[in-house]
């Protein structure tokens, strides 16, 4: 087995100098690649960093477990002995341990567990931890699916001051621990005014792609052909996870039936929602996920072989795709389009992916990426990461057209740019090359209007970020603000050096000359770096996690967090009330058609839909807010329109969030129809 000089490249970065048959030994699927010695045995590891801080000493701590077997008690969990064990009793109901860590000093952070090592039995994957201050109110911090075997299992999360610590796992076999570490960091002081972290969730995989489902609130995340490495040359399936938020479950599925390892694909959600993932390391292949049956299909084949192109639905319902030269030969990735109804692509030779390139140092990079955002009369615009912007049209052999320069603003590879309201596109971040140069905190805002004219460009939005950032995430809220995310200040794959802890928010303000503002939020204590993700969620609340999936990098990270926005709590830290949606249209709607909604009381006047999201690599072209006025018919009743001229609210499912005082209802749906 070889491996491509560029993948090498892409996984060591500048930090790595290793024997290439020696990273081959590495990749072998099933094996974990790394070992460490604790208490004095050789434990298989994830390559995760450690929760931040420190280890706290055990010299002190008592413990409780549900029940023990002969010869292994609970003590045995941190003994300083990793060949002896707890092991609980099998049970069809939950064990536990809790631990006494002696004093309430502590701002408790994470936790490791060591399973049972002379067996693969008694491992645990499902499974809960909750902090306590008194033994009596518990806290649940983290929660998830570790994957099954007995390497060394983490779970980090925003430290709280605690003293007891309880990890619980379903029992039908019993349950056996061999260490247990807690660790201790700085605290983060909680302000409400700055919203609030977590709990954590931890996946059987690094989600470094994902989707929200429409029809259950569902996150489907995805690694690549293994759960923590995506080279190798095991292509032909890809690890799933599926995250359900009020059953506070992860569930794990490996998809071999569309034959696709869907890493570093282009996604885009189709009118009924379902998941068009594309290229990537197999770059021929198209998988659908189809929400309604919760189950993975094979699509039509593409053209050209791609990896890190760009994707969008198009304001007929098809997909667009350009670039990609990852993987496939380099340049000429001009653009193609998929039907969805016949699942057959068609080549657009004249959509030339020759206009958006980079000037990267690296050819194969300079069309990866693209920040497209479909329009009206089929269109689709590119806003970056290039400094020239471009229209494609997809009758015919497709067109391309000029639409002028991102002002104020070098090559952004690995910025961000999101559709905040009716075409208006704010663009963050990025570095001039892929990787290896230093980030920007520029901000623009893009306005959009007719096709094939040149966009409107107002340079240093807010007044630029706070922070320098490449490889971060974003999200588009209820409220109209934009939520950043995680990234470094120098893109450094699989190194996270100069990470970025403060997420903050983008605030427009049409009324002032710059655009809006720029507020910092409150900080994390987990690094969100190369292959992180974040997602919009049903209840207003954001999704982010993953980074890393690189093997023995030390940089893999197997969990998403939940950020909940200021808009949603109290001083206190406590929930607000919020408004209710209690009935809405039902059925597909056409652009320039009416909705009903009715509330369980009055409301703000301007409402917002914004589409379903995927994300992958920094890049989410699906989400887009349309803030739409309400007309009162009645008490609590009102309608609003659909934009009338089809792609500026592209088909699909769309959250709609009604307001009160700022404050977001969840989101009920709302399907716009394709033309």
């Amino acid at each position: 087995m070889k491996l491509d000089w560029r993948v090498a490249v892409f996984l060591l970065g500048t930090a790595r100098a290793r024997e290439m048959s020696e990273l081959e030994a590495l990749y072998r699927e099933g094996l974990t690649p790394d070992i460490v010695i604790i208490d004095g045995t050789e434990v298989a590891t994830l390559s995760q960093p450690l929760p931040q801080g420190r280890e706290i000493n055990r010299a002190s701590w008592t413990a409780n477990c549900t029940t023990v077997t002969s010869g292994h008690n609970c003590s045995q969990a941190f003994d300083g002995d990793s060949k002896t064990y707890w092991q609980s009793a099998s049970s069809a109901n939950s064990q536990n341990i809790t631990i006494d860590l002696g004093t309430q000093n502590y701002a408790v952070s994470g936790l490791t567990v060591v399973p049972r090592q002379d067996e693969a039995t008694a491992l645990i994957e499902q499974h809960q931890i909750f902090l306590s201050v008194d033994n009596k109110t518990w806290d649940m911090v983290a929660y998830g699916t570790w994957w099954p075997d007995q390497s060394q299992k983490l779970s980090a999360f925003q430290p709280k001051k605690v003293r007891y610590v309880r990890l619980t796992a379903p029992a039908p076999n019993g349950i056996a621990i061999a260490d247990i570490r807690v660790y201790e960091s700085e605290f983060i002081v909680p302000d409400a005014t700055l919203g609030a972290w977590g709990p954590t969730i931890d996946f059987p995989l690094v989600p470094v792609s994902g989707a929200v489902d429409a029809s259950s609130g569902e996150v489907v995340a995805w690694s690549s052909w293994g759960y923590k490495i995506f080279t190798g040359g095991k292509g032909g399936k890809t690890q799933t996870a599926t995250w359900n938020g009020k059953a506070k479950s992860v569930t794990r599925r490996s998809v071999t039936n569309t034959q696709h390892d869907m890493f570093c694909t282009g996604i885009s959600m189709d009118v009924d929602g379902k998941f068009v993932v594309t290229g990537g390391n197999d770059g021929s292949q198209t998988s659908i996920y189809n929400t309604t049956v919760r189950d993975w299909f094979k699509g039509g084949s593409l053209y050209e072989f791609r990896d890190y192109q760009a994707s969008t639905i198009l304001s007929d319902g098809r997909i667009f795709l350009i670039g990609g030269s990852f993987q496939g030969g380099v340049g000429a990735k001009n653009g193609e389009v998929y039907d969805t109804k016949t699942e057959k692509w068609s080549k657009l030779d004249n959509a030339l992916s020759s206009a958006m390139l980079t000037q990267d140092q690296r050819t194969y990079r300079q069309d990866n990426h693209g920040w497209i955002f479909g329009w009206t009369n089929g269109s689709a615009f590119q806003a970056g990461p290039s400094v020239q912007m471009n229209w494609f049209g997809t009758s015919g052999n497709g067109t391309t057209a000029p639409a002028g320069n991102r002002t104020g603003d070098a090559d952004a590879m690995c910025g961000n740019a999101v559709m905040y309201d009716q075409g208006k596109i704010l663009t963050f971040g990025g570095s001039p090359w892929y990787e290896t140069s230093e980030a920007t905190n520029n901000a623009a805002i893009i306005t959009i209007d007719k096709v094939n004219q040149s966009a409107s460009v107002l340079p240093n939005a807010g007044g630029g970020m706070n922070y320098k950032r490449t490889f971060h995430s974003s999200v588009v809220l209820p409220d109209g603000s934009v939520f950043v995310h995680g990234g470094q200040v120098v893109g450094l794959p699989f190194n996270e050096s100069q990470a970025q802890m403060t997420p903050e928010l983008f605030i427009p303000d049409t009324k002032a000359a710059n655009g809006g503002t720029w507020v910092k939020q409150q900080k994390n204590s987990i690094v969100r770096v190369y292959h992180s993700i974040s997602l919009l969620l049903q209840d207003g609340t954001v999704f982010t996690g993953g980074g890393g999936l690189c093997g023995d990098c030390d940089a893999n990270h197997f969990d998403g967090q939940i950020y909940t926005p200021a808009y949603l709590l109290k001083p206190d830290g406590s929930l607000r009330d919020r408004p209710n949606i209690k009935t809405v249209t039902s059925g597909p709607v056409q652009p320039g058609g009416s909705v009903e909604v009715t509330t369980d009381g009055p409301v703000d006047s301007q409402v917002s839909i914004i589409r379903y999201s995927s994300n992958t690599h920094t890049v989410d072209t699906d989400q887009r807010r349309i803030a739409v006025q309400l007309n009162q018919s009645g008490e609590n009743k009102y309608t609003f329109n659909i934009p009338a001229e089809p792609g500026i609210a592209l088909p699909g499912y769309y959250m709609l969030f009604v307001l009160k005082d700022g404050t977001p209802s969840h989101s009920v749906n709302v399907k716009v129809a394709a033309t």
